[in-house]
């Protein structure tokens, strides 16, 4: 978890002057940032997967014009190069603490203008579905990734801590 710090850092501050916090005993990061022209909030939270040592795998909730966007950012391909060039990107499933599992689309990223195979975003509405769900967790949140052609990948979130952070940046508002 050492790692953690530099690779958010280089990740997503956007400013010199940013504070990255962590929410006590948690694996969860949070900073409140606003545009110094604009006045919006440009804050962030991530939480690092449990089972990820290297901190390569984290789930990040960025807000822009006052919405949350969220990214799953892994150590892992998540769909191949044909599944980019069609714009076929692999379906969620999320379980909440003990609930039923729920299924959710995902959409493809890019990262400077070229293929991100590692990310994986959410439009609009299902970004509200899993922050929702975030809100609601008692103690974590777990994803599937169902990747085409490949076998599924299970990622863990401790949601310990995120109610704290999503405060601190004043829920994207």
């Amino acid at each position: 978890m050492k790692r953690l710090l530099p690779l958010l850092t280089a990740a997503v501050i956007s400013t010199a002057a940013a504070e990255l916090q962590q929410v006590p005993g948690t694996n969860v990061y949070y900073s409140y940032e606003t545009d110094a022209m604009t006045d919006a909030n440009e804050s962030y939270v991530v939480i690092a997967e449990v089972n990820d040592t290297s901190a390569e795998t984290t789930l990040a909730i960025l807000c822009r014009q006052g919405k949350p966007e969220i990214f799953l950012n892994t150590k892992n391909d998540l769909l191949s190069v044909e599944d980019y060039d069609m714009e076929r990107s692999p379906n969620l499933m999320y379980r909440v603490d003990a609930q039923q599992a729920k299924t959710i689309p995902t959409t493809v990223t890019t990262k400077d203008g070229e293929p991100d195979y590692t990310t994986l975003g959410f439009d609009v509405p299902r970004t509200q579905i899993l922050v929702t769900a975030l809100t609601n967790a008692q103690q974590k949140i777990t994803f599937r990734i169902l990747r085409k052609g490949a076998s599924a990948l299970d990622y863990t979130f401790s949601t310990r801590g995120f109610k704290d952070a999503w405060r601190g940046v004043k829920n994207c508002k």
